[in-house]
């Protein structure tokens, strides 16, 4: 008998009890379950329609396989792979928070933004769980073989900020590693398109420094308010990925610091030869502007201000839902989208508030030259009343 697509509370997968569906996937539905040892994990299950297709088995098995290595403070952590009535399934960390993406729109919708020391902080995380992700090794016959694991889909929503302030990579789904059952094509790309590296755009060969490129591009766009890259559709969007050229931002916003624009710079350089070497050398340059002014604690308060009546929404669904013998919830937790967040007040007496003002209004990626423009109105109209009187004044002494 085949598996159900949707999974009944109370059923079994696993040495797991389901609890409750968290929610749907592209390719997987989420669930939290109750592990026979009692620990609260999530469960993420291939989708019925696609668990008869080998390439979304391998796929998921490629993460599976890969995230299940990776035991670092800041990657989501994997705990197992296993099969079900013929269905793959993987049991992970149950993480309580917001992507980043979420909280950069709850900031949207406030009119603040995060304080660029804050965003270098939780930057320098995100490169120090990359960077142990691309060095790590397998022992096999005495010696280390490098894996060779390279992300390739660095952005804001595989970048998770718990309620905790911890930070946590994602979604190792799309990974290059050595050991992948499923391999890319050549001139094959795969990624989100806006935050590809030029030589991955290409569909080129390519390593750490693509995905060092990745993060450079989520860091700007945080401390810019602004998409970087993004276009009105994705020839477009790989155009100006491929031509990488980045505005520089302390003309953008009043106050930009120099010392930031500096370190992403170097993150966005267009050939792979003159960005950092490493994303353990970006999380040192990172960790160097914040100059241990931001710690988990002061990330944690943040997102106290931003989520605090999402939080608790969700500590109330999860208690609900694993309360042993208690009533099973009927809806799938869901993050509520930005717009149904209710404003909150930023303090402005000291101690510094963990969320600063805007400088400059959400725009879009070519609001520079429309800004220029409304500068240059006022100039020229001047310029058109001195000539009208230079003319007036030249007629009335003929």
């Amino acid at each position: 008998m085949p598996a159900p697509s949707v999974l009944p509370p109370s059923a079994r997968i696993g040495r797991y009890q389901v609890l409750a569906k968290i929610a749907d996937g592209g390719m997987a539905a989420v669930y939290v379950a109750r592990r026979d040892d009692g620990e609260i994990v999530a469960i993420k299950r291939i989708r019925e329609e696609f668990a008869r297709n080998a390439d979304f088995v391998t796929m998921l098995l490629d993460e599976a396989k890969i995230a299940s290595l990776l035991k670092h403070p800041d990657i989501v952590r994997c705990y197992e792979l296993g099969y079900e009535a013929g269905q793959a399934f993987i049991a992970m960390e149950l993480l309580s928070g917001q992507s980043l993406w979420n909280v950069w729109e709850a900031c949207r919708a406030r009119g603040v933004r995060l304080r660029y020391e804050m965003i270098a902080w939780i930057g320098a995380r995100v490169a120090e769980g990359l960077h142990y992700a691309h060095e790590l090794a397998v022992e096999e016959g005495g010696q280390r073989r490098p894996l060779g694991i390279v992300h390739r889909d660095v952005n804001a929503t595989n970048i998770f900020v718990t309620y905790d302030g911890d930070i946590k990579i994602i979604d190792f789904g799309l990974a290059k590693a050595a050991n992948r059952a499923s391999k890319t094509a050549a001139g094959v790309i795969k990624g989100k398109v806006a935050y590809m590296s030029p030589e991955q755009s290409r569909g080129g060969s390519v390593d750490r420094r693509t995905d060092v490129f990745a993060l450079g591009t989520t860091l700007w766009e945080l401390a810019c308010d602004r998409r970087l890259f993004k276009d009105s559709d994705d020839v477009k969007t790989l155009e100006r990925v491929h031509a990488a050229r980045v505005p520089d931002p302390t003309r953008l916003v009043d106050g930009f610091p120099p010392a930031l624009w500096a370190i992403l710079r170097q993150a966005l350089a267009r050939d792979p030869e003159d960005r950092q070497s490493s994303a353990a050398e970006l999380a040192r340059q990172l960790d160097a502007f914040a100059g241990g002014a931001v710690d988990a604690r002061g990330v944690a308060d943040v997102m106290r201000e931003l989520f605090a009546a999402e939080r608790a929404r969700q500590s109330a669904w999860l208690a609900e839902a694993s309360a042993p013998g208690g009533t099973r919830v009927a809806e799938p937790l869901k993050s509520r989208s930005s717009d149904e967040v209710r404003p909150i007040t930023i303090p402005a007496a000291p101690p510094p508030p963990v969320l600063a003002p805007l400088a400059v209004a959400p725009n879009g990626p070519h609001e520079e030259s429309t800004t220029t423009a409304h500068k240059l109105v006022p100039i020229l109209l001047v310029i058109a009343i001195v000539v009208a009187v230079v003319v007036a004044a030249a007629l009335a002494l003929r």
